[in-house]
């Protein structure tokens, strides 16, 4: 199999990463894809020796060279690191019909069963208050070399832009998120759902874009997610957050309240 080489923007700063790693250098590209070993791995990117701990070695870096501006840069990293680990089109906006021929060709594909976890722009254009997004961001479970290469091979036929992502990139997400991951059909041996729709909303909280608030204000008005349930969800999760050095719980509590405090 032919090492799938990432083509996106970040693809410099992974190739930096690589090389650090295989030099022992501790570097933030290093640390960087010491986060995304696990994917990057998956789809045929050899990664060696990644160094331990790297979410919270990284950010205390860059809380070093920059205390002010830690947060936001290493949330800008990250979506770096989502954007190469596949990235089949660039440029190509994400609308209803292709999403829907991207299902058609992953439930053709799937030789087992496997479930398919749509969010962000995605779940947005599957229900509805959108139109189009910049691109559809998915995660796949187990992961599937089969339905990965599938998802490479689409650049030759789908005009779209397809990123491996999840809420657990930026918040804890409590067991059980498939079971409250609603079904959106089945395809031969693949199921296709939208992630966790609490867990979706808390991280569009914690990311704070306004495009992100717009989305949690369809999914409040839409039924789609209950305030008190999402406070809930929030208490739930919050022993966890020191494991993400990026979230300044306060700031992120009083996020949390804003959007879903008061009726």
């Amino acid at each position: 199999m032919t090492a799938h080489r990432p083509e996106s923007p970040g693809a410099d700063l992974i190739a930096a990463g690589l090389a650090d790693l295989a030099r022992g250098v501790e570097s933030e590209a290093a640390l960087l894809v010491s986060i995304g070993a696990p994917r990057l791995r998956a789809l045929g990117v050899p990664v060696e020796r990644p160094l331990p701990e790297p979410e919270r070695r990284l950010y205390e870096r860059l809380q070093d060279a920059n205390p002010d501006g830690a947060h936001s840069s290493y949330n800008a990293l990250v979506r770096h690191l989502v954007s190469v680990e596949i990235a089949p089109v660039c440029g190509e906006s994400v609308n209803r019909d292709r999403i829907l021929r991207l299902m058609a060709a992953l439930g053709a594909a799937g030789r087992k069963p496997a479930r398919v976890y749509f969010m962000g722009g995605a779940t947005a254009v599957l229900l509805g208050w959108r139109y189009t997004a910049t691109h559809a961001e998915l995660e796949l479970v187990p992961f599937d070399n089969v339905l990965l290469r599938t998802l490479v091979g689409l650049k030759h036929s789908i005009e779209l832009t397809v990123k491996l992502s999840s809420p657990a990139y930026f918040i804890p997400v409590p067991r059980g998120w498939e079971r409250r991951s609603p079904l959106i059909t089945q395809r031969g041996q693949v199921s296709f759902h939208h992630f966790d729709l609490y867990a979706q909303a808390l991280a569009k909280i914690e990311r704070g874009h306004a495009e992100d608030m717009a989305d949690v204000s369809e999914m409040l008005t839409r039924g789609l997610v209950d305030r008190a349930r999402a406070l809930k969800y929030f208490r739930r999760i919050e022993p966890d957050l020191y494991r993400y050095p990026v979230i300044d719980p306060p700031t992120f509590e009083r996020a949390v309240q804003a959007a879903f405090g008061s009726g």
